[in-house]
């Protein structure tokens, strides 16, 4: 029974002090009422965001004529089989970038 009784007091004694917090809080601030800031953040696509959405672009085109035939990087000789998966990840890199 006395621990409840102890228990009891601390949190009394808990709400006593938060009460004298805050009643000081406002009475410190009672002339100086804060103003709320309202910021606007404008996000800007940048030349590099364009160029990496434009690769990955290629890179899903050269993907999809390859299985027509087509092969639209025969300048790169055995590694075109490979060039869409790198313009994709360059594509990727550039649009991520900031």
């Amino acid at each position: 029974m006395p621990l409840v009784k102890q228990g009891h007091f601390f949190l009394n004694k808990i709400k006593l002090e938060t009460l004298i917090n805050m009643n000081t809080n406002k009475q410190l601030n009672k002339g100086n009422e804060m103003k709320k800031a309202i910021v606007i953040r404008e996000e800007k696509t940048s030349f590099t965001q364009i160029l990496g959405a434009l690769m990955i672009g290629f890179a899903v085109i050269d993907f999809l004529m390859s299985y027509a035939g087509v092969n639209l990087t025969p300048f790169l000789g055995s590694a075109s089989r490979f060039s869409p998966i790198v313009f994709g990840l360059i594509g990727s890199a550039l649009v991520n970038s900031k």
